[in-house]
């Protein structure tokens, strides 16, 4: 288990409903922080990997109209 004291906290929002909570980890390896205690939505992102534009997006388009694209 690693030590607590060494690891990074950083913010996350879900990107359902824009909820956010500190997770501890490291930022760019995989970590889940489970569902939202807003909305149930378990999809995630770097507070910091998000700009207000990016937001603005996902606030205006509902889940059921979103889809998925590579990277």
């Amino acid at each position: 288990m690693p030590n607590r004291l060494f690891v990074d906290k950083f913010r996350v929002e879900c990107l359902s409903c824009g909820a956010r909570r500190v997770v501890v980890g490291e930022e760019h390896h995989h970590i889940d922080p489970g569902e939202c205690h807003r909305c149930g939505y378990v999809g995630w992102a770097a507070s910091a990997d998000l700009t207000a534009t990016l937001r603005r997006q996902l606030r205006e388009h509902p889940l059921q109209r979103r889809s998925l694209r590579t990277v």
